[in-house]
């Protein structure tokens, strides 16, 4: 199933990230301004295209589109989308804009993952996004859903041009990915190169919990359980342990990031462990 319920008039939307069910999770609100939270991959656009008729809402009536984050899971869909919903304004952290924008620091990030996967076009092929289709966003400003406001907070940690969006109807805060994944009811770490900063995460998640939110609305994937400040505070303690620990194997097994993962509890693996790996050995060699 392509679209759930999940709280009010928010729903969820599972693109099959890489043709697995229940990688990623994308979201629409069904506002008097229809809103789209991120875009998946270049190849997600059919489903959200399901998503959007099986709810209801016209592609020209969509008015937001909140790209959370640049790397390719949660944006390379942004530039296919730009044609197919023709009044929607596209809303891109400011230092992210230019990964989306432009052909060559598109064309690079791409080829960053496509070496970092291990196989190319392994978010399908991105399509530039036109620049005049898009709103720059540090934090601090609010998208019009037509009877409420979001209000956009800057959430750096877990790639510098990350921000989070807070739901004041619902009290739902759509961390994404500045506040872990939450796979299966359990937290884990979200720590990919080249960004991951951890006192910048520790400092979002402080943030992020001023808001007291009921309900996180995760990317990977949401939403999240009953108690979203008590995820908050479990991640809030899971990123320091979770650097110290590689810290420790880096001593045991140097940069072979198989042999470290391969030394890991169960509690800290997730399909994207060694990237995230690789995220905090490049963190430790850069602070």
């Amino acid at each position: 199933m392509t679209v759930t319920h999940a709280l009010d008039d928010i729903y969820t939307v599972d693109p099959h990230l890489m043709e697995t069910p229940g990688a990623l999770t994308l979201y629409l609100i069904d506002a008097p301004k229809p809103t789209i939270v991120d875009t998946g991959a270049a190849d997600s656009v059919d489903r959200i295209h399901d998503a959007l008729s099986e709810v209801g809402i016209a592609p020209e009536a969509v008015e937001h589109v909140l790209v959370t984050h640049v790397h390719l899971d949660h944006a390379g869909g942004a530039g296919h989308l730009a044609d197919d919903l023709p009044n929607a304004t596209f809303h891109v952290h400011e230092k992210g804009l230019p990964y989306v924008t432009d052909s060559e620091q598109l064309n690079r990030l791409k080829r960053s993952v496509d070496r970092a996967m291990g196989t190319e076009n392994a978010y399908g092929e991105p399509k530039l996004l036109p620049e005049e289709r898009c709103r720059s966003v540090g934090g601090g400003e609010v998208i019009d859903l037509g009877d409420r406001e979001l209000e956009l907070v800057d959430a750096p940690g877990h790639a510098p041009h990350h921000f989070a969006a807070y739901d004041p109807a619902t009290e739902g805060l759509f961390s994404i990915d500045s506040a872990g994944m939450h796979l299966a009811g359990e937290m884990r770490p979200t720590t990919p190169p080249p960004g991951f900063d951890l006192e910048a995460n520790l400092d979002t998640v402080a943030r992020l919990r001023e808001f007291d939110p009921e309900k996180n609305f995760y990317g990977h994937v949401g939403p999240g359980g009953d108690d979203a400040v008590g995820e908050l505070d479990r991640y809030e303690e899971m990123l320091p342990e979770w650097v110290d620990l590689l810290a420790e194997r880096r001593q045991e097994h140097d940069d072979d990031i198989g042999a470290i993962v391969e030394s890991l509890a169960d509690r800290w693996l997730s399909p994207t462990v060694q990237r995230d790996v690789a995220g905090v050995l490049q963190y430790l060699d850069n602070r």
